[in-house]
């Protein structure tokens, strides 16, 4: 089985039949944008921004990301370098996004400030706010690092759905059942300074940690508070 796993034939051809599964698995999903006033200003100026969710929230969100986007600028991501990243980035680049690989234990630093260069150059950018190894629900430095290295403000994102799917893996991730109502959240823009280091970095990771987290709350909340 792992000799079949690994046939370039196979590793080239899972990640299209993949991105094609997921294109109609997703879009028969009936989506609303639910933005934060601040934040919608800044989607619809096409103004750089960070997007950032939880992980158990990342497929919807690497999905719906490009529609949010208004910039014709393609949105920068990082993407771990294991197996199961580099299949993410193969999907999202089919997608249209740039990805750079890197992660805490190889390379994050660098793939985080090269990124950082094409915020500052006017893209947009997506990291998840609790790594790709957790803990779950609790935001690490690297997207406060990146929002200040870039000079963009970070817009939390939570996806709400009406019905789906919750996986018992580490992040506890969420797939949407098709045909379902589902909304992507944009909570208020946090912006960190150029000089937001030391403790005053650390303040603005729990800012965010709260923020998003009451995001996430309200997702949970969202369809039937509607009703």
């Amino acid at each position: 089985m792992k000799i079949l796993r690994d046939h370039p034939l196979i590793r080239r051809l899972a990640p299209l039949l993949a991105t094609k599964l997921l294109n109609g698995y997703l879009g028969a999903c009936k989506v609303e944008l639910a933005p934060h006033p601040e934040a919608k200003k800044l989607i619809d100026a096409g103004e750089p921004v960070l997007f950032s969710p939880w992980h158990c929230h990342l497929l919807c969100g690497l999905y719906y990301f490009r529609y949010v986007n208004r910039s014709s600028r393609p949105i920068v991501l990082m993407a771990s370098p294991s197996r199961d990243g580099e299949f993410i980035a193969e999907i999202t680049r089919q997608w249209g996004y740039l990805v750079f690989s890197g992660s805490r234990q190889k390379g994050g630093v660098q793939a985080l400030q090269k990124i950082a260069v094409y915020l500052r150059q006017g893209h947009s950018g997506g990291l998840v706010a609790d790594g790709s190894r957790g803990p779950a629900l609790a935001a690490q430095k690297g997207v406060i690092f990146l929002a200040r290295e870039g000079r963009v403000p970070i817009l939390p994102v939570a996806v709400a759905s009406t019905r789906k799917i919750t996986f018992n893996t580490w992040d506890r991730f969420e797939l949407p059942l098709p045909m379902h109502r589902l909304a992507v959240l944009v909570g208020e823009p946090l912006y960190v300074e150029p000089g937001d280091r030391g403790p005053l970095l650390e303040a603005r990771r729990r800012e965010f940690d709260t923020r998003l987290n009451l995001l996430f709350d309200q997702s949970r909340q969202f369809f039937s508070a509607k009703n």
